[in-house]
Parts: C-alpha cells; structure tokens; sequence
C-alpha cells in the first residue's frame, strides 16, 4: 500500500470516529490514535506530514500537508534507482477519501525544505509554496494559489532565501535573494488576473551602499515611484 493510500485510509477511519474536527492536530490525525500507530506512512520513510520534518529533513520525500479540516494535499515525488528526484506529482484530497485533483509531472530537484501553507498576500488564505530547484544561496518556488472551490492551481514562480523569508509589506510580496558577496535583491510582486506579476525589483549593493532598479516594469501600475524607492533604500542600516 503506498504512502497516499495509507493517509488516505486513516484519515477516512479517523474522520468517521471524529478525529478530523478542526481542534485534531496533525500528529493525531497521522496516526489515528488507536488505529494506525505507524506515523510513518511515506514509501521512502519520515513522518507523513510536511510540516513535521526537522531542519535539513524531508527533502524528495512523500508528504502530506492539511490544507484544513476537510482537505489536504499531497507530494509524491519520482524517483530514480538512486532515489534521485526529478518529478513530482500534486493530488487533493478531501479527508472522506476523495481525490479532488491530481496535477502532471513537475520537474523538481532535490533542494533544502519541503513544501508549506502560507498566507502570502493577507487575503486570510493560504497558498502552497513548492521548492522546485536551487542554486548555491537561492531557491525557486512554485506558487499554487486557491480558486472559489478551495482547489489549489499554480500561479507562478518566487525566487528566494527559503519560504518563511517572504514578508507582507505594503501589500505587497517581498522575496529577498542574493546575487553575490555584496549584491542583493528584492523582488516585490502581487497576484493579478494571470498569476504572480512583478512589481520591482531592487538591486543593493552593501559594497558601496547604493540601489538601483533592476525591473520597475510594474510601477506605475501600482502607483509606486522609483526615486522613493532607491531613497528609502539607500537609507537602510547598512
């Protein structure tokens, strides 16, 4: 039986003896109390919840994550012989048992982190942030975001140190990255009708303490100016 019917199975027997109700916590549900003592329901080991892995853990590895208390999503990575990530697929469930939605192949790699909920935008909703892939600093994330039935689709990418590195500021989405020793990168976006669109991007330079403008395709539309923007950023305790 994989990992996924597993879940699925004592979510379905916790669910009928009332163990889903929204005051359950994760560990509770993943094992069901009396009913399914193993907590391990991944293939590949480690617990069945993504949000239960320690620091460093989890990467490439099936999880599960409650979205509330009737759905939850889950990452089935692909591997190789050698246990080599290179795919992974996203099903929702709802906890009676029924599958709501299964997604094609996406390229993944092996990175640091698993996938999370968090409420990016303050709408009081959560989005679904999946690593994708990463470089020596930085790390790409897909960005999921739920539709009118709850069902999450995907809406673009971020680039940053990690997911609990993205912050709220003026309504807007800020992804801190790093280009090099003394160069980095904030990149501001929003969800508009065609998914993530970005606002600016500031490049600052802790060498000589200057910024630029990167990318300001979207502010005017957002009724931001640029000369405030390097003002205020240049203004930083450096």
């Amino acid at each position: 039986m994989s990992g996924l019917d597993k879940l699925t199975l004592v979510c379905a027997v916790a669910l009928a003896l009332g163990a889903c109700d929204a005051a359950t916590d994760s560990t509770a549900l993943a094992t069901g109390g009396e009913v399914a003592p193993e907590a391990e329901v991944s293939e590949r080991g480690g617990d069945a919840w993504c949000d239960e892995f320690e620091a460093g853990e989890g990467s490439s590895t099936d999880c599960a994550l409650r979205v509330d208390d009737q759905r939850f999503v889950y990452l089935d990575y692909l591997t190789d012989e050698d246990g080599y990530a290179s795919q992974m697929v996203l099903s929702q469930h709802s906890f009676a048992g029924a599958t709501l939605a299964t997604s094609g192949p996406i390229d993944v790699e092996p990175v640091y982190g698993v996938a999370a909920l968090r409420d990016l935008d303050g709408d009081g909703t959560a989005e679904l942030v999946i690593p994708l892939f990463a470089g020596n600093v930085n790390t790409v994330y897909a960005v999921w975001r739920q539709d009118a039935a709850g069902l999450f689709a995907p809406v673009g990418e971020v680039s940053t140190y990690g997911i609990d590195s993205l912050e709220l500021r003026d309504g807007l989405i800020i992804a801190p990255s790093r280009g090099s020793a003394v160069t980095y990168y904030e990149t501001a976006s929003r969800f508009g009708a065609d998914g993530i669109e970005t606002v600016y991007e500031l490049e600052m330079n802790y060498d000589s303490r200057t910024c630029r403008l990167a990318d300001e395709s979207g502010l005017a539309a957002a009724g931001l100016d640029a000369a405030a923007l390097i003002s205020a950023c240049e203004a930083r305790d450096w």
